[in-house]
């Protein structure tokens, strides 16, 4: 992938969307801001950095959205810290596209009488280590699958993360890239057609044949995020934070987002981007969010934390995103166990 790409003349030609589906109601309520310091196992998806700070020697995440087009999207991770080696996780996300769909030909516009289900999935393995006081480092290898009846495309992902303590009281820097590996294509015995050579005799045989497909590149990111912790009194606190996201495919975006939490128990969260348009030579064409050039916009969310024993502790969080086009909004519901 070319993460330099002028993302006006290549946007939308990226394949592997589902790496961009976000995970997690705080790291979304939050639209991704939170860069430089979300930690624990929610981080592997956002910057996996994040995973080796944890209050919990080993945390269970499981994440449920209503996406787009009523695509549910369902992601599951595990992680343990193992002190001076660092932090393991393992990640999964499926798609699920709802009811089967009719497979239709240019022969049976009505349909073959054949269903199929999309089987998109992406397995993660990631590590994360505090190599001293003030740097983080994490990393992911993802396996990307995605099976349409008997046509598959498999593929792998790297990203990488850092987040920094300035040394300045509450003040975090926070870098990340998502989606490097080489491109994808589709393959199968869909592919194959029984078909008489041009230019050969009546009465030949058919011979089998493939259709090749054409590969396509992984929607790679750059991130530089930016946050600042302000503690207003014992019980109240702010943080204020802030994203540029460079997308190779994709229109650069810029995130501001706050979360108040009341004593480490309730929080509140909020966020707000705009994309920067640019037209097929490169040009800045004006801002844009909410849109049918950008569809999303301004995101909400709240979280509690519950404690269930001297160690054990239960996160909770909701989160929606607005949308273009799309009335309903975005919704993710997130239940995070730490051990």
């Amino acid at each position: 992938s070319e993460i330099m790409a002028n993302s006006g003349q290549w946007r939308g030609t990226a394949g592997a969307q589902e790496l961009l589906i976000p995970v997690g109601s705080r790291g979304t309520a939050l639209n991704g801001a939170f860069t430089s310091g979300i930690n624990g196992v929610e981080a592997i998806y956002w910057n996996p950095a994040g995973l080796a700070i944890s209050e919990n020697m080993a945390q269970i995440m499981f994440s449920h959205q209503i996406y787009l087009a009523d695509i549910s999207v369902n992601y599951g991770a595990v992680a343990a810290n193992f002190e001076k080696f660092g932090a393991l996780g393992l990640s999964i996300k499926s798609l699920d596209f709802g009811e089967n769909i009719a497979e239709t030909t240019i022969e049976n516009p009505d349909g073959t009488g054949r269903e199929f289900a999309p089987i998109f999935i992406t397995l993660g393995l990631t590590y994360a280590r505090q190599i001293s006081d003030r740097v983080i480092f994490g990393a992911t290898v993802k396996i990307i699958s995605e099976q349409i009846i008997n046509t598959q495309a498999t593929g792998y992902a790297l990203d990488f993360g850092m987040q920094y303590f300035t040394g300045l009281d509450g003040l975090k820097l926070g870098f990340a890239l998502k989606n490097f590996g080489p491109r994808m294509s589709f393959s199968g015995p869909e592919l194959d057609h029984n078909i008489q050579i041009p230019g050969t005799e009546a009465g030949t045989g058919q011979e089998e044949l493939r259709i090749k497909t054409a590969e396509f590149d992984l929607p790679s990111q750059f991130e530089i995020g930016l946050s600042y912790l302000l503690k207003m009194s014992l019980n109240n606190s702010l943080t204020v934070m802030g994203l540029f996201q460079h997308n190779s495919f994709s229109f650069d975006t810029y995130n501001l987002a706050a979360e108040y939490s009341f004593n480490e128990w309730v929080y509140l969260r909020a966020s707000y981007t705009v994309a920067q348009q640019e037209d097929l030579d490169g040009n800045n064409d004006g801002f844009t969010s909410s849109t049918e050039e950008y569809l999303f916009g301004p995101a909400f969310g709240a979280g509690i934390r519950l404690n269930l024993g001297e160690t054990s502790v239960m996160n909770i969080d909701y989160a929606y995103r607005t949308a273009a086009i799309f009335n309903n909004g975005i919704q993710w519901f997130t239940i995070i166990f730490g051990l």
